[in-house]
């Protein structure tokens, strides 16, 4: 999830969580639906037998889902999100027995130093302020084996000034009170690959998927 203090959390656990599903799926219909942007993103992802993953920011799962099945049925998937909300709808919908969700801050997870095979943090550091993106991306480092790889999915800016246009209007991104605008563009100004390389990742990687609209970003510990 998505930082932004008490009433953030509360919009998200009594409100957003009833629409986000069919919000994702209005996002990605014109570039392929749900299920095919997702495969893509994860298509530079190489994943080994038997990991365990980390989805930070899981939303209501969708991504986690996807996750579990590129990773193969050896792999153990868990989902965290600060929404009790989106957690509860994650588990409701929850596919596979080896992906579980569980209510969390991505900024300061409880779980061990160098834990996790891979971390994931997916489309969810659009929507916060530097000081939170770095601190997820600071967690998501400790938590991760030697070695382990951190994958961002996120959005990401076309070079089509055309495209810009249509996804401002199809995101939404013209109404005044979209919270997201400030933090989407400082995101999108620093780049995501460059605070994922201040995060001290090494091997640091972008690729771009439908025409520059969402990106997949790769780093090692």
């Amino acid at each position: 999830m998505r930082l932004g203090g008490q009433a953030c959390c509360w919009f998200y656990d009594h409100v957003a969580c009833h629409y986000y599903d069919a919000l994702i799926k209005w996002c990605f219909a014109p570039f392929g639906g749900e299920r095919r942007i997702r495969q893509r993103l994860l298509e530079p992802v190489s994943f080994g037998a038997g990991e365990l993953i980390l989805d930070m920011c899981c939303g209501t799962g969708g991504a986690t889902q996807a996750i579990a099945v590129a990773a193969g049925p050896t792999a153990h998937v868990i989902g965290l999100d600060l929404s009790f909300g989106q957690v509860r709808r994650a588990r409701r919908k929850r596919r596979s027995a080896d992906t579980g969700f569980l209510v969390g801050e991505a900024t300061a997870t409880s779980f061990s130093d160098a834990q996790f095979d891979k971390v994931f943090v997916t489309h969810a550091l659009h929507e916060m302020p530097r000081s939170a993106r770095l601190a997820v991306l600071a967690d998501a480092k400790r938590v991760l084996k030697p070695g382990g790889e951190l994958v961002v999915l996120e959005l990401d800016q076309p070079d089509s000034l055309l495209l810009r246009a249509f996804i401002g209007l199809w995101f939404f991104y013209w109404l005044p009170l979209n919270f997201e605008t400030p933090t989407r563009r400082d995101m999108l100004q620093r780049g995501v690959t460059n605070e994922v390389r201040e995060a001290e990742f090494q091997s640091v990687s972008r690729t771009r998927v439908a025409g520059g609209v969402f990106q997949t970003v790769c780093g090692r510990k």
